[in-house]
């Protein structure tokens, strides 16, 4: 469901945890919920579900092949990503839109461009992919930052947000599932880490902010991993 913006909670008091959605209001401190029952909420309501039906009609596949060009396997190498984690990893290259897809579900893709236009494309819903099973969970924005947590720290499960925000399913699964989270953005996003932080604390999730000079991708596996065992 789109979010819309934060407000004041008219239940706890508090100045911005209260989450607007287009049907609903949520807040991340006291888990105060209400139901929209205004005419134009019931209208975006019946808007968002005709658009989902059309969507559950769209085509997200992609055309992907094993054969990755040179130029996205230095880039990959940039970032110490092997043959073997490009099998691992399930990463490929798609030749009509000169992409590296990073991420292929029935439903998403993902892929870094290497043509003109956007750095990176997508299509779709974006889903909650979690590599590693350990206990702790580590957010970074996107997937090879993900993967090179999974490979620096096997004790830690890892998830690319795929952007720069925690969507409410993956608080809910976070509530559900892990007792240790540490948020890990590009350091422009750093207010906004601290902020989402906050939040979550809230609802004694035990979380913390990590802020580094560069992004994840940019450190090797024995600095990823000291950076995150810093932080536990």
């Amino acid at each position: 469901m789109a979010f819309i913006k934060h407000l004041p909670c008219p239940n706890c008091g508090s100045r911005d945890n209260l989450a607007e959605y287009v049907d609903h209001y949520y807040c991340f401190g006291c888990r105060y919920w209400k139901s929209k029952d205004d005419l134009q909420s019931i209208r975006s309501r019946l808007s968002e579900s005709e658009a989902t039906t059309m969507q559950s009609n769209e085509d997200y596949s992609v055309t992907v092949i094993d054969t990755i060009p040179q130029t996205a396997r230095q880039w990959l190498l940039k970032y110490g990503i092997t043959q073997e984690d490009i099998n691992t990893y399930k990463l490929g290259w798609c030749p009509s839109n000169h992409t590296l897809i990073l991420v292929n579900t029935p439903n998403y893709w993902q892929g870094r461009n290497f043509s003109n236009g956007a750095k990176y494309l997508s299509k779709g819903r974006k889903p909650l992919i979690f590599y590693g099973n350990g206990a702790i969970l580590v957010c970074v924005e996107d997937v090879i930052s993900a993967i090179k947590i999974n490979k620096a720290n096997k004790n830690v499960t890892s998830i690319p947000l795929l952007g720069s925000s925690i969507p409410l399913e993956l608080t809910e699964t976070i509530l559900e599932r892990f007792k240790i989270v540490r948020l890990w953005l590009d350091r422009d996003k750093a207010t906004e880490a601290v902020k989402m932080a906050r939040n979550l604390k809230q609802q004694n999730i035990d979380i913390e902010v990590i802020i580094t000079e560069h992004d994840p991708k940019d450190y090797s596996l024995q600095e990823i991993d000291s950076i995150i065992k810093d932080k536990l």
